[in-house]
């Protein structure tokens, strides 16, 4: 829907892309099996009962996919920094994770950035106005995708 607008001229984004795709064929190569997955896995999404039930709400966006994914949405809309990812990380493994699946998780941060970056520009070539969204987005995106490839370039 994007290009269908013309071209897309953001000074940078073809490397992005390409990063995304190189990113994301990584991942499919480590085999990780699909698996329910929420897709919109955020913080406004958990509701704390007074008894200290923790409940995900809003499943419409539900579907099968890799694992990882809701770790990445999860770390971009929360924008955790560096520290509260690694903590993450280690809260859902319940252990340091290996390079393998910190590598593996950190590239579904980046298309989580370049998936929600690209819903931005779209948006904003539609009249609205993302503000400040756009912008959080294509960092995690330009961040997240070139750590993940050089963690797989380390083996």
């Amino acid at each position: 829907m994007l290009l269908e607008k013309g071209p897309i001229e953001v000074p940078g984004y073809d490397e992005l892309r390409a990063q995304a795709i190189h990113a994301r064929e990584l991942a499919e190569a480590d085999g990780a099996p699909k698996c329910l997955t929420h897709n919109d896995f955020f913080n406004l999404n958990l509701l704390y009962g007074e008894d200290g039930a923790l409940s995900l709400i809003d499943w419409e966006y539900a579907g099968m996919s890799d694992y990882a994914s809701d770790y990445g949405t999860f770390v971009v809309t929360c924008m955790l920094d560096d520290a509260e990812a690694e903590r993450a990380l280690e809260l859902y493994y319940g252990r340091k994770p290996t390079l393998e699946e910190k590598r593996h998780n950190y590239v579904f941060v980046g298309l989580a950035g370049w998936c929600w970056y690209i819903w931005s520009l779209q948006k904003e070539s539609e009249g609205d106005f993302v503000g400040e969204w756009l912008y959080i987005y294509y960092k995690y995106a330009k961040k997240y995708l070139p750590l993940a490839i050089s963690l797989y370039e380390k083996q």
